[in-house]
């Protein structure tokens, strides 16, 4: 029964310590698919399903439209006020918009596919079009995590996407491992698809019992202006956010390799290790924010960041000096000497990731006061310089090269938004 109080409690100790829990196993269970995954399939198989699954990512931010943040701010706001009609328009018209975005995106797939990448390897062509059977489930799926995070639910909303989804994919691969069944990235990306429909299903139940019952009988009341003038900020952030991190990946297909980008994906794996708890708990932190600004209450709002950010060094910094000072024996052993390679990119991404968590939380303080406008800007300078700096860097220095514009661009931009929170806001996001 405790557990249970665990995953329903709205206090913010507990939801950070859940989030970081479930973003640590999410972690984890990633690392296991990437090693499994690894082992399964040639170098080349395995850039082949990265692909895949990296575009797939990127083309469900714009089919989001941005409206995960926008949830989790208003649904958190009108929690405040007690506004269940407005907090039911947004469900139904938030579900809407991203029904006909995912079926417009499908639609231009189709296009794309005709006059252009059908001629790609049957294994290239049938992995990418099993990766779209992901799309609506991990769409869908973001707008049903934000709302239980709006409400304060962290823990249960963000279960089913990150750590149920990764569980039950390391099912499926432990599956085939044990019984020496031979895998394909087409395969692969089935099992994935499996995975994230169980996970999402048990995810609608968590929405259902905590939330859709007190919605019966109420009359939605749609705001749809406000709300898509709010959204397009959060989807220019999130989307440029994703593509700036994932562009590298297609220029180090274009011009590195296939297997350059498994390579790469490799020390993104262990780097994610060191970020997970930034992760986890600027998704906690986040509601606490917008309720903190929206009572005025900048003291409260200060304490929660500060001690977000010095929490986040002190559990992250060990794992990255394991990969800085041991990476090398580590990636050879979990993924192989193929993956030798990997070593100096983990190395370098860690320092990126190091500097980012000394900075602290600063893109949920700017999201959650209303100031999403000026992150969504600098997303795209960032945006624009990763990719001016990644064709030259990754001609040169392939994977390695990667990571120097990954780190480069991490740090000028953390740089940038500190000064203005601390400008704007008089909020200090650092560690000191």
């Amino acid at each position: 029964m405790k557990i249970l109080k665990v995953f329903n409690s709205k206090q913010i100790r507990t939801a950070a310590i859940g989030s970081l829990t479930i973003k640590f196993l999410s972690a984890f269970f990633a690392l296991i698919n990437g090693i499994l995954l690894a082992n399964l399939l040639s170098v080349k198989e395995f850039g082949i399903y990265i692909l895949a699954f990296t575009t797939i990512t990127v083309i469900s931010i714009p089919v989001s439209l941005g409206l995960p943040h926008l949830i989790t701010r208003y649904i958190s706001k009108y929690e405040v006020t007690k506004n269940l009609s407005a907090m039911k328009g947004l469900l139904i018209r938030s579900n809407q918009f991203v029904l006909l975005s995912s079926v417009l995106a499908g639609l231009i797939a189709l296009v794309l596919y005709v006059v252009w990448w059908k001629n790609y390897s049957d294994n290239v062509v049938e992995t990418f079009w099993y990766a779209f059977i992901l799309l609506p489930l991990l769409v869908f799926g973001s707008l049903r995590a934000a709302t239980l995070r709006g409400l304060k639910y962290v823990i249960l909303g963000q279960m089913p996407d990150t750590f149920l989804r990764n569980l039950f994919f390391s099912f499926t691969l432990l599956w085939v491992t044990f019984f020496e069944q031979e895998l394909t990235p087409q395969n692969a990306m089935i099992f994935h698809c499996i995975a994230a429909a169980v996970a999402f299903f048990v995810g609608y139940l968590f929405l259902k019992k905590k939330f859709l019952s007190r919605l019966k009988g109420i009359k939605p009341v749609f705001l749809s202006k406000l709300w898509l003038k709010e959204a397009v900020p959060f989807s220019v952030i999130s989307g440029v956010q994703v593509v700036k991190s994932k562009i590298l990946i297609y220029v180090l297909a274009i011009f590195g390799s296939i297997e350059a980008v498994a390579i790469f994906d490799v020390a993104m794996r262990g780097a994610a290790l060191v970020s997970f708890t930034t992760d986890a708990l600027n998704m906690a932190i986040a509601p606490y924010i917008s309720s903190a600004f929206e009572q005025k209450q900048m003291d409260s709002l200060q304490r929660i960041v500060k001690k977000t950010a010095r929490i986040i060094f002190v559990l992250s910094i060990p794992i990255a000096l394991v990969f800085i000072f041991g990476g090398k024996p580590i990636i050879k052993f979990l993924f192989g000497n193929e993956y030798e390679l990997s070593f100096i990119p983990l190395v370098i991404l860690c320092i990126g990731h190091i500097v980012n968590i000394i900075v602290g939380p600063i893109a949920p303080v700017l999201n959650m006061t209303g100031n999403q406008k000026y992150l969504s800007k600098n997303q795209v300078q960032m945006m624009i310089a990763s990719s001016i700096l990644s064709i030259p860097f990754i001609h040169y220095f392939g994977a390695v090269g990667a990571a120097l514009v990954f780190t480069i661009v991490i740090m000028l931009q953390d740089l940038i938004l500190v000064l203005f929170i601390k400008r704007k806001l008089h909020i200090n996001t650092t560690i000191f």
